[in-house]
């Protein structure tokens, strides 16, 4: 599926924990990131019960020559903390952009989040040995790279909803059995299933009112969203290199859905 204009990945990406968005053509999954962190050193991450959980995401981007944006994405995914979620959602809303561009060089940052896990477990990838950059108390690990058609409009607007995005990341996410999941569903029938959601946009959009997601959806022509629970555990796995690439779509408040190949 084409894809008019990137988004990011609300954990790693929008997860997402994840390692590169890009629209679907191969001169764009192949381009060069030359002022993005070269990423080494790859560490484990993983967690278990955390659905629920608070987490963040802050994306460096440098401007290309080209109009478009490359940059790594550092998440706190993995990362726990002794104060309410409420005190750590303040925390990161008070983060000044143009501090950090001064600190660390980028030529422009965006922020993702407040988010909540909504999967039950994930296994991922950072890079660095799992340093941590510590940003107004909030531990960050680096997880990726990401590119971006236009700088311009990345950091102007939000993501694009309802648009097949290329997520390149490894990852598992695991639910339990005897949760609900919620999923949409393309015209094409495939199934993304929602493994992080966001607050930005809605901060009544927890994870107690997921129930009534759907009845506050404006899904376009040809989509569907559901709510089913699942009878057995329920894994969804993704891999940096697969071939064709991992993908997620974005509904229109933020909340992540990736790709679920065993869903009917």
């Amino acid at each position: 599926m084409n894809c008019i204009q990137c988004g990011l990945p609300a954990f790693f990406a929008a997860v997402i924990l994840i390692a590169a968005m890009t629209c679907s053509s191969t001169s764009q999954a192949q381009a060069v990131t030359p002022k993005a962190q070269e990423l080494s050193r790859p560490c484990p991450v993983k967690g278990d019960n955390w659905r629920g959980k608070a987490f963040y995401e802050i994306l460096f981007m440098s401007r290309q020559a080209n109009g478009g944006a490359v940059g790594n994405y550092y998440n706190s995914i993995g990362n726990t903390f002794d104060v309410s979620n409420e005190e750590v959602d303040a925390r990161f809303k008070a983060i000044s952009a143009d501090d950090l561009k001064k600190k660390f060089g980028s030529d422009g940052v965006f922020f993702n989040g407040p988010r909540r896990f909504v999967a039950n477990g994930f296994e991922g990838m950072a890079f660095d040995g799992c340093n941590k950059r510590i940003i107004n108390k909030i531990p960050f690990y680096v997880y990726g790279t990401f590119e971006v058609p236009s700088f311009n409009d990345f950091i102007s607007g939000p993501p694009v909803a309802y648009k097949v995005l290329t997520s390149r990341r490894t990852n598992t996410f695991t639910f339990k059995s005897g949760e609900m999941v919620h999923e949409l569903v393309t015209p094409e029938g495939a199934v993304y299933t929602m493994f992080s959601l966001s607050m930005k946009v809605d901060p009544k959009n927890t994870i107690e009112n997921l129930p009534t997601l759907g009845k506050r959806l404006t899904l376009p022509k040809g989509w569907a969203y559901r709510m089913r629970t699942i009878d057995k555990d329920m894994v969804l796995s993704s891999s940096y290199d697969a071939n064709p690439p991992n993908s997620i779509v974005l509904d229109q408040f933020e909340n992540n859905y990736q790709y679920n190949a065993g869903a009917k």
